[in-house]
């Protein structure tokens, strides 16, 4: 994938994973869900920032684009500017060649009630009186060619450009006017408020500055509050109030948030919903603020004097820069808050409990998680020689094919529905499942010729023409269709099961290898070599030949596939498994060679020769998550072989995830009673965690894993020293207590280890020891 599609493809991601997010919050407000204004504030913080997040997760660590399903369309793409269209028929535009433009699934044909079933018939048939069922230039297909793509990147890039600028002029603006104030005495009357309503916040005094030009009290990032002139004059009572609402801001670290949430707003600024959502956030913020100023003062009626006071020297519309943290700002909201102050409407500055707050947070990681299954995968029209394009889509049945490309004015399409047979010289199609067809269409040195096979009343009708004028199928004709069909076969990977077995008929599996040797598409070579591995045993040097042909499959995702074929249908000696995890090294996708390692770690015993190959293959996954899953494949299904968890512990050292190992080495445990070995690779991984919680629960889950011997609790003890955490290592040592020997040396260690506790967690893991006195 080019760094344009990559590009086009996280901008939609993210789009859609805020768009998705945003209007969660949005609908929850509208059915009454956000009532409670710390939910509603916390609620439109997840959904502003989560889509950062969840397409950070969706692309990071950077893999190549996820190749679809098997059983789903997929795209085989190359480079374009070894397009052969201008080259003698017996080379083919190739989807290795070429990259992919945009991928759209024709709809499946739909045939007119009465279209029959065609079987095998005379090439020769006579067409004189049989009516046409299909259009055969019907090419149905979106092409979006590359500079779609570009205008849509580069439009983001103005529109997001200019709210940059924007908020860098604002923050321009808050400078100036922090440059331009002066600083109170600190005798003045409003200083001497703001350290007193400063203590209540538990905060330092915030220093106070002055500034003639402005119309409303902020506060700004940084921590200083800025007055209006004519607020310095006002009486006690509502500086007080003012202070109190400005000082809550400072308290609640709006301003911080304040920045941030306009920076997230950034790559989002064409999107309603999220303007959306930053007004809201504001809106919430002050009328926080007015409920923690209202507990301050007792009353609201001083701050809505304060807001009036503001409205009356700002006019509609309070000037000040919209970074600042500003008391009164549109008049709209400010008449709301006036009067939900002087209302005395019930306001309530409690904030939300470390409880509720765990639940939002544990779910927005959940979605952070989930959304990254939900992505816009585009490929995008590259920019070809000569405006030239590619577009090649299949499902993996070979059923539906679609395959459209041009170069330099010449061209190819083909488009295949339903099941299509073909004779055996690969010149003519000899049988059609029902509603199925076949459409060839080429350009080239300036004549286009196309043919649709459909059926008819169980007969297989040719419609051909020439530049658009319906021909009989002559001889000319025949040849063209003779040349066209074997490269268009070979290349598509139409009928690859049958031509596949046909090529092994006539010639074994070298006359298989020497035409797969030819193709030029991912896809179609790793179904012929799927049918290689399927049907045929092959020796060593054909061994040798079918891998390196697969190490050729540009795809991460047909490469897997290949070699997974290999693994499933070949007997394979370990030296033989050891060539092709070798070729594995080649993928380049943490997830696809994860599932391959997975998969072989399956069904093959990772031993002999194949286990350092295995090992260096398994070294390159970058992504702590997939080295994790193979090493638990290898752990849950190698019981029956020797060494199997030891070799994934060993491995484990290369995970730099606490989480990720911890997971490994809960699943290991239960194999650390199989020998010292694996228990000693165990505890050296064991010392590679860092966080205390998930070494304890690493500890624990050892402990717990099975019977305790002297040998396994004193690795314990030795490995509790890694963990810095006194009530951490109290729970290892309770743990321990329930399940260790009765055995005095231990004993002692155990009581040893405690010592280094606290006062509290020395007693309690002590007092775990109370079992084996009361035995006695």
């Amino acid at each position: 994938m080019s760094a344009l599609d990559l590009g086009l493809s996280l901008l939609l991601t993210f789009v859609l994973h805020a768009s998705l997010l945003l209007g969660a919050a949005w609908l929850a407000e509208r059915a009454g869900l956000l009532r409670h204004p710390g939910v509603a504030e916390l609620a439109w913080r997840i959904a502003l920032f989560g889509a950062l997040v969840s397409t950070g997760l969706q692309f990071a660590p950077l893999p190549a684009m996820p190749e679809l399903p098997a059983d789903t369309f997929a795209a085989a793409r190359g480079d374009a500017s070894r397009l052969p269209l201008a080259a003698p028929p017996a080379q083919l535009p190739t989807p290795r060649q070429m990259p992919a433009a945009t991928i759209v699934p024709d709809a499946p044909a739909r045939e007119a009630a009465g279209e029959a079933a065609a079987t095998t018939a005379p090439a020769d048939a006579s067409r004189a009186n049989t009516p046409r069922r299909a259009d055969p230039l019907d090419l149905r297909a979106l092409r979006l060619p590359s500079w779609s793509a570009g205008a849509l990147i580069a439009l983001w890039a103005l529109v997001t450009g200019v709210a940059a600028l924007r908020l860098f002029s604002q923050l321009l603006a808050l400078r100036r006017l922090r440059r331009e104030s002066g600083v109170l005495r600190a005798d003045a009357p409003p200083q001497r408020h703001a350290e007193d309503l400063a203590r209540g916040f538990g905060l330092a005094p915030p220093p106070l500055r002055c500034h003639a030009a402005i119309s409303s009290p902020m506060a700004l990032p940084g921590g200083a509050v800025l007055l209006p002139a004519w607020a310095t004059a006002m009486p006690d009572a509502q500086q007080r109030a003012l202070l109190a609402h400005e000082i809550a801001h400072l308290h609640r670290r709006d301003p911080a948030w304040r920045l941030l949430q306009r920076l997230a707003l950034l790559p989002l600024s064409f999107h309603p919903l999220a303007h959306h959502a930053v007004r809201r956030l504001e809106s919430l913020a002050e009328d926080a603020c007015d409920a923690h100023a209202v507990q301050r003062l007792g009353s609201g009626r001083p701050l809505a004097e304060c807001l009036a006071a503001c409205l009356t020297h700002a006019g509609a519309r309070a000037a000040h820069p919209a970074l600042a943290v500003a008391m009164a700002g549109d008049a709209g909201p400010v008449v709301r808050r006036v009067t939900n102050l002087l209302e005395e409407f019930p306001m309530s500055p409690r904030s939300l409990s470390p409880a509720v707050h765990r639940t939002a947070l544990t779910l927005a990681l959940a979605a952070a998680i989930a959304l990254p299954g939900l992505a816009v995968s585009t490929y995008a029209g590259p920019a070809l020689a000569a405006g030239g394009w590619l577009e090649n889509i299949f499902d993996d049945k070979g059923d539906n094919y679609s395959y459209r490309a041009s170069d330099n004015g010449e061209s190819l399409a083909v488009n295949l529905r339903g099941k299509v047979g073909f004779d055996a010289t690969e010149t003519d199609v000899v049988s059609l499942g029902a509603g199925a067809r076949l459409q060839i269409t080429e350009t080239r040195e300036g004549v286009t010729r196309a043919i649709l096979f459909h059926g008819v009343d169980g007969r297989i009708v040719r419609d051909y023409r020439v530049d658009g004028d319906e021909t009989t199928l002559d001889a000319a004709g025949r040849a063209w269709l003779a040349a066209a069909l074997p490269r268009i076969l070979r290349e598509t990977g139409i009928d690859a099961e049958a031509r596949g077995k046909r090529f092994l008929a006539r010639g074994g599996a070298d006359a298989l290898l020497a035409e797969i040797a030819l193709i030029n598409s991912d896809y179609a070579a790793r179904r012929y070599l799927q049918v290689l591995f399927a049907n045929t045993a092959l020796d060593d040097a054909q061994l040798k030949r079918a891998l390196a042909l697969t190490g050729a499959i540009g795809s991460d995702f047909e490469m897997r596939h290949a070699l997974q074929a290999a693994f499933d249908s070949q007997k394979l000696t370990p030296a033989h498994q050891a060539q092709v995890l070798a070729t594995a090294e080649d993928i380049g996708s943490d997830f696809e060679l994860a599932e391959l390692l997975g998969h072989f770690a399956e069904t093959q015993s990772v031993q002999g020769a194949a286990l350092p190959a295995w090992q260096r293959a398994l070294a390159t996954i970058g992504s702590d998550f997939e080295h994790r899953r193979v090493l638990e494949s290898l752990i849950a299904n190698g019981k029956d072989t020797p060494g199997a968890a030891r070799v994934a512990l060993e491995s484990a050292a290369g995970i730099g995830s606490d989480f990720e190992l911890r997971q490994v080495l809960e699943s290991a445990a239960p194999a650390t009673r199989a020998d010292t070995a694996t228990l000693g690779a165990w505890l050296r991984a064991a010392g590679g965690i860092g966080s205390d919680f998930e070494h304890r629960e690493a500890l624990v889950a050892l402990i717990e894993a099975g019977p305790v011997d002297v040998p396994l609790a004193t690795g314990v003890l030795v490995s509790l020293g890694d963990v810095g955490s006194d009530f951490e290592a109290r729970q290892v040592l309770e743990s321990l207590a329930e399940h260790m020997p009765n055995d005095a040396a231990l004993i002692e260690r155990f009581r040893a280890a405690a010592r280094t506790l606290g006062d509290f967690e020395r007693g309690q893991a002590e007092k775990a020891l109370d079992r084996f006195y009361a035995a006695n």
